[in-house]
């Protein structure tokens, strides 16, 4: 992240918010690179004077001028309240799709800000996963991802180095959608292809948000029973997908079976070898090798050398060894 300079004190003409203690807690932080000369932005801005005091900056429906712009390269924070961050979200996915060009911006700052923001919107698609608009918003989210990774040869590595591995949900989520992304780039798939490959990634895990919260978050190795509950994540996924609208067979495919192993010992249906197409079989190596390479409550993450190395000897049953070839050629470049 960049470090900013902190301001003591802004002259800036303001109205004060002076909230108690809880509703202090009601903002939340917003990344000021999205907000530009000529940006009308439909929520209200704050900035923090003291601990529990808030300052109205900008308000609603305010077109950002320069004058706006300098003063806001002074605040060291921009807040917007809890209650209007779904309109940020919205701003910020429309941003996205048109970041890659701009030119102020290096394409590692470009890769950390598509990443860090991806983070935020997929935690909110997995905090609400029968929302309608998640079938939408995961193809906002998978798109300026794809993008940056076609056309920039630099791109894995870019992310590579900004990937989170301290395991949540919904950052072990969109790791998995950023790694199939560019494995099925590496393999040839068409952009449309790849747009659907990602969206799966994205939301295979969507049915562990049907899981209950102690299972999910155990601290420690799972319990046969446990395990047995875990497995239901795949097929609840597929229903949850199936509920919100999306109808592409190949994204509903690697929901339900990125679990399924080639020689049929899998879950939940048990398929074998060429029963397994080809989203699945992408997106179960991308899943294991971030399930291995993350820290967890009860273990250390695993250096990606050894996580592969695993792969190759201990899961050559399991896995489409020929994709696996690619996919750690493709960790190596």
């Amino acid at each position: 992240m960049f470090k900013r300079k902190r301001i003591d004190q802004l002259h800036i003409n303001s109205t004060f918010v002076v909230p108690d203690k809880k509703e202090a807690l009601s903002y939340v932080l917003l990344d000021k690179r999205f907000l530009h000369v000529g940006d009308i932005i439909n929520f209200n801005l704050y900035f923090k004077r003291e601990l529990t005091q808030m300052s109205l900056f900008l308000q609603s429906d305010t077109v950002i001028d320069q004058a706006q712009k300098q003063r806001l390269q002074q605040v060291e924070q921009i807040f917007a309240s809890n209650s209007e961050y779904h309109k940020y979200e919205i701003f910020v996915e429309s941003r996205l799709q048109n970041l890659l060009h701009d030119t102020s911006l290096t394409m590692d700052e470009k890769t950390e800000i598509i990443y860090t923001s991806s983070t935020k919107l997929t935690h909110s698609l997995y905090d609400n996963p029968d929302a309608l608009e998640n079938s939408q918003r995961s193809e906002k989210i998978v798109t300026p991802i794809l993008q940056s990774i076609i056309y920039n040869d630099y791109t894995v590595a870019s992310y590579m180095k900004i990937i989170e591995h301290d395991y949540y949900t919904h950052t072990h989520s969109l790791n998995v959608s950023i790694y199939t992304l560019c494995l099925g780039a590496e393999l040839g798939l068409k952009e449309e292809e790849l747009i659907s490959l990602g969206r799966a990634g994205l939301l295979h895990d969507l049915g562990k948000s049907k899981i209950k919260y102690e299972v999910i978050n155990k601290n420690g190795v799972l319990s046969q029973e446990e395990f047995q509950e875990m497995k239901k994540h795949s097929s609840l996924g597929y229903d949850a997908a199936l509920n919100i609208g999306i109808d592409d067979r190949d994204i509903l495919d690697g929901i339900r079976h990125h679990h399924e192993k080639l020689d049929g010992k899998g879950y939940p249906d048990g398929l074998k070898a060429h029963e397994i197409s080809l989203f699945p079989r992408i997106i179960g190596i991308c899943d294991i090798f971030d399930a291995l390479t993350t820290k967890r409550s009860y273990k250390e993450s695993m250096h990606s050398f050894n996580a592969l190395q695993i792969m190759k000897l201990e899961m050559n049953t399991h896995l489409d060894m020929n994709i696996l070839d690619v996919f750690i050629k493709m960790l190596h470049e």
